[in-house]
Formats: structure tokens, sequence, C-alpha cells
């Protein structure tokens, strides 16, 4: 199983310093701008452990739980995956997946264990959960790119394997919501597919082919699919489909010199009144891997926050290169929430989050005792 955390992107795997270029003014103070605050959950890591970070925005008060003492969530963890108030972090030892559960407002855990065990006939790719079952999708069999899914049924004990599709190119990573399990994947023609799973009845609805259009699908605010289609040449088409009959309630198109991930972009977009929120790559070579940005469909205008700028301000402040590491918007403040990184010596990793205007001011800076990977929503 392939690890994605957060964002998809591996922050402790090969994190690179960051090295920019100091003006005469590195020493004038930031402006903090007084804002209202979000209340947010945070989970992420150091070299002892992984934590969780609970931020009270009105009340100005936080916590912070060791997930690893109290949940025994070790930081070799694959993959955390989200269904409602539920995180399941995926483990893997001595040739066996097994997985932690955990509410992360009430702190109830359940602990799966050894509940499926890696073979020679099967190649696995990813794991995810709905309420009640685990989805490991792999390649069967082993050495050939058979697109296949096993379902466990948590509450029976029952296993059901599918065949999604033969010789597939790619397989992107999955999304779970209302019933639903989305699959993304390249097939042998590359032609980008999108193959939709009733979770209660364990069967193959429907396959869409977006042909040579790639497909970024997340969850509306309705709880309906949203996919965002395109070629990487700026031109975008966006549809929303009900989650339910998987019929079309919104087709249009747009422009938008602007990448996105093929799969699941759920940590990384949003769509609120007419506004997608959405985690903007920066073109490489850059101080910063991405950043926020917005796309207002009313007025087809796109903003892009000044991570640039934000990130030499706090590189500043402390002496240290940073590595942004997540991402969220906040529909009730209005505001981004972005997570960084830092490499205080060999055997510390620290980290912290910015809060964000969209207008490009930082309303609060906070320090954390451990790297943030994953905004939890």
């Amino acid at each position: 199983m392939k690890p994605y955390k957060g964002i998809g992107i591996l922050v402790f795997a090969g994190i690179q310093l960051l090295f920019l270029s100091c003006s005469n003014d590195d020493n004038i103070p930031i402006e903090i701008v007084e804002a209202k605050l979000p209340d947010y959950t945070v989970i992420g890591e150091n070299f002892q452990g992984v934590f969780q970070f609970n931020y009270d925005g009105l009340n100005d008060e936080a916590e912070e739980i060791n997930l690893t003492e109290d949940n025994n969530v070790l930081r070799e963890y694959l993959t955390l995956r989200q269904v409602s108030e539920t995180l399941t972090f995926f483990i893997f030892s001595a040739g066996k997946f097994s997985a932690v559960q955990r509410n992360y407002k009430t702190g109830e855990t359940n602990f799966i264990n050894e509940f499926y065990t890696n073979t020679n006939e099967r190649s696995v790719i990813w794991g995810a959960t709905s309420e009640s079952k685990i989805f490991m999708a792999n390649y069967s069999p082993r050495g050939s790119k058979n697109l296949g899914l096993r379902v466990i049924d948590l509450l029976s004990g029952e296993e059901d394997d599918l065949m999604v599709e033969f010789d597939v190119e790619s397989v992107y990573q999955p999304l779970y919501a209302g019933g639903k399990l989305l699959l993304g994947y390249l097939d042998s023609r590359s032609n980008y597919k999108l193959a939709i799973l009733d979770s209660n009845s364990n069967t193959l609805v429907k396959t869409f082919d977006f042909g040579q259009f790639a497909p970024s699908i997340f969850i509306t605010e309705d709880n309906n699919i949203g996919i965002i289609s395109g070629n990487n040449n700026s031109e975008y088409d966006f549809a929303i489909y009900d989650i339910d009959n998987l019929e079309t309630l919104r087709e249009e198109s747009f422009i938008l010199n602007r990448y996105f991930s093929p799969g699941a972009i759920q940590t990384q977009a949003q769509f609120l009144n007419e506004k997608l929120y959405y985690l903007n790559f920066y073109a490489q070579p850059s101080p910063v891997n991405f950043g926020p940005a917005f796309y207002d469909f009313n007025i087809q205008e796109n903003t892009i926050i000044d991570m640039v700028t934000i990130a030499q301000e706090i590189k500043n402040e402390l002496e240290l290169n940073i590595e942004v590491s997540a991402f969220d918007y906040d529909k009730e403040s209005n505001t981004f929430l972005i997570g960084y990184t830092t490499f205080e010596s060999p055997d510390i990793l620290k980290g912290g989050v910015l809060i964000i205007s969209t207008e490009s001011d930082l309303l609060e800076h906070q320090r954390l005792n451990f790297a943030p990977d994953y905004f939890v929503r």
C-alpha cells in the first residue's frame, strides 16, 4: 500500500531545505491582523510519535494528544482515512494489515488486528473505509495490472472480491462518502475512468469514462460528488452529481491555469457559495510547494494567496527553513489553514499552523511540537 498522508505528499520523506535570500527588511516584525480565528483539529508527527492537536479559536484554547501513547498509533502508519468523525490509521507489520480507528471528538478507539494478510496472490495498492467496511484495492494476480477490490465487512467478517478493470495503467487515491466508494484509474488505452461502488451491495453501479480528461474528485458542501476534469491546458469541466442516484446536477466549463491531481482531492479543494477554494501547486523551483487560492465562478476570477511572502516572513521569524505540509479552508471563519514543518536539528522535528485570510493577511501563527500533515474536517 502506498502511503497517503494528509495531502498526499510525503512530508517526512526527502524534505528539501529551502534556501531563501534575505533582505534588509528581515528583522521587521510580522503584522498580525486581528480577526475571528477558526476551530480546527490537525494530525501530525515528530520523531517520537503521532499527535492530534485541537484548537478552540473562540477561547484561544488548545489541547495536544499523543496518539502513539494513548492509542498505539505507530509513526510508521501507512494511510490515514476519515469517515465522519472516525479516523482510521492503516498499519502494516509482519506481513499483515491492521488498523486503529479513533473518534477524533470523543477519543473512542477500536483496534482491528490483522484483518488482511499480504500474499503472493495480490499486490495491495491502497486501503479505504466506510462506516462498517474496509476496502483493499489490489493488483490481482500479483505482477499483473488487473485492478481488483477486496471488501471486508467488519460486522460479519465476510469478505468479497470484485474485479474493477483488467490491465490498468495507473490507480489513484479513492474517496468514500454517502454509501459510495469512488475509484479513479487510467485504463490500458490511457483513458481516465471513475468507478462507483455501492458499499451496501458491494456492486459497481457506474463507471464514468473521461477520455483524456483527468478527473479530480471531492465531496461538495451538499454531500454530492464534485468532479473537475481537464488535460492540463487550462480548460476544465466542472460537474456535480447526486451521490444517491448519480444524476447530473450541474455542468459547466471554466478556464484556470492551475493543476489538479487525478483522483481524490478532498484535502485539496472545497466548493462553497460559488467559490472553489483549492490547494495551488507552485511551478518548481519555488520557495514553497503549494499555497491557498480560490476561484470565483460568478465573476470568473482567480485569487492566489501570496504564500511565498508569508513563508519568507515565518522563516525570518524562526530563523529556520520551513516546508509547507498541510492545507485546509475553514468556511466559518473564511480563512485558510496551512501547516508547515521545520527540522530544528537532526533529531528534532516540529512545525506549526498558519491561519491566513482570503486577503493574504497572516492572522495567527501557532507553533506545534510536531509536524502537521492532515487537517480533520
